[in-house]
């Protein structure tokens, strides 16, 4: 029960409000109804309730096992035992990670050590091969040489009595016979021609080299080949010098420029051009024929190779020989065919 002081006022409006009379006012709080009994017990019932899953929704999240962390010692305890299981892993993780490095240093070395072992054996069999080769070239070229002496002699025999036919039949107009010598000597010379390439190609050439003009060596070259009537030669050459041996090169040459008329046939253009620079000078020696195929291009300079029906297969094969042996270069290509021939102007000895 609450107790409460009541300042009433008075009806008379001229009595000053604090001097009014005072009366006390008592509060009692009321029975509760039936109703509302059972409607409070139901709340509680039900708070009651939420409160029990609550706990049950608790216990489940956090087991029992951590209650024991409430006590400080246990806790303590707890934690040193994590610890030392920690630190038994690190230590047996740096076991492993040591034993790891170890191994791929091994694998590493090993793999270095195959690698070293893998070049020398493949030096070994390179050095192996290229001595077998050269040795069998060596044999194959003494055999050719040897060959080529022993045919170019009765060769020269046959020419001279071809010469001496043809001048003791100059007088007697026999077409029959004339014609039959003069295809004697052809087939003498060509088979000359193939000999001169196998002594050129086995045998080590030696050098004579003078300063000479590249115009002079093109202009003589072109001279020693028989054009057809219907190709047409354009020679643009610069008065240039080299130290080359001239006579070597004139033969080079002249193989270029017959080949390049051969492919042509009968009709089309050869272009000689001379270019000169501070220390090198260029021979291109150009034609309009149907030009090499291109699966034969990088096979053109090897020797035995060659897709005419008649050769030995050394001419270009000397060629590059000889032109690398004066220091300089030999390239060809297609669209049109161009050989291309680089010498140093002064090459070394």
């Amino acid at each position: 029960m609450r107790k409460y002081l009541h300042r009433e006022n008075s009806n008379n409006s001229d009595v000053d409000p604090m001097n009014a009379p005072t009366r006390t006012v008592f509060f009692t709080k009321n029975k509760p109804t039936p109703q509302e009994s059972k409607a409070s017990a139901s709340s509680s019932k039900n708070n009651l309730k939420s409160l029990q899953e609550i706990d049950k929704r608790l216990s489940d999240i956090f087991p029992d096992s951590l209650s024991e962390f409430a006590d400080p010692e246990k806790f303590n305890k707890k934690l040193r035992e994590l610890k030392k299981d920690i630190d038994k892993e690190i230590k047996m993780y740096d076991a492993i990670h040591k034993k790891l490095v170890s191994k791929s240093e091994s694998v590493k070395k090993s793999r270095d050590s195959l690698f070293k072992r893998q070049q020398e054996l493949t030096t070994y069999i390179e050095k192996k091969s290229n001595d077998f080769e050269t040795k069998n070239l060596e044999i194959i070229g003494e055999m050719s040489s040897k060959m080529a002496h022993d045919i170019r002699n009765p060769l020269t025999v046959l020419k001279s009595q071809v010469d001496l036919m043809k001048i003791r039949h100059k007088k007697h107009e026999d077409e029959l016979m004339s014609t039959s010598l003069v295809r004697m000597e052809s087939a003498i010379l060509h088979i000359t021609d193939q000999i001169n390439d196998v002594l050129d190609f086995v045998r080590d050439p030696k050098l004579d080299l003078k300063l000479y003009s590249l115009k002079t060596l093109v202009d003589d070259s072109v001279n020693e080949v028989s054009f057809p009537e219907d190709v047409e030669l354009n020679v643009s050459s610069k008065n240039c010098k080299v130290r080359c041996d001239a006579t070597k090169m004139r033969v080079i040459l002249t193989n270029i420029i017959h080949n390049a008329v051969q492919s042509i046939g009968t009709k089309g253009t050869v272009t000689l051009a001379v270019t000169d620079s501070n220390s090198d000078a260029t021979i291109s020696i150009e034609d309009s024929g149907p030009g090499i195929p291109e699966e034969n291009l990088e096979k053109i300079f090897s020797p035995l190779f060659t897709t005419k029906k008649e050769g030995t297969g050394l001419g270009l094969a000397s060629c590059k020989q000889i032109i690398e042996m004066h220091g300089g270069t030999i390239d060809v290509k297609n669209n049109p065919t161009t050989f291309t021939i680089t010498l140093p102007k002064n090459p070394s000895s």
